[in-house]
């Protein structure tokens, strides 16, 4: 009898410091932290943006060059599409 009970017991207190002390499996997951996510690019739309002000684009030419030094100096994070 009090065999079952001191073995519940154990049981009991082994399954919170479980919970406790075990991470989640989703606590760093980028795909929940990640609200906006596009399910199906590239649509017409994005390619042409992506073909205008992209990287590649802006690079090509010397105006381009210069839009992207104008952003590094101001300190924007995302310098192009």
């Amino acid at each position: 009898m009090f065999q079952g009970l001191f073995q519940r017991t154990c049981l009991t207190a082994i399954n919170t410091a479980q919970t406790l002390f075990v991470r989640q499996k989703h606590a760093f997951d980028r795909g929940i932290l990640k609200t906006k996510l596009r399910c199906h690019f590239p649509k017409p739309r994005e390619v042409k943006r992506i073909n205008v002000h992209g990287w590649e684009a802006r690079l090509s030419t010397p105006e381009g060059r210069r839009v992207i030094m104008r952003r590094i100096l101001k300190g924007r994070h995302n310098l192009s599409h």
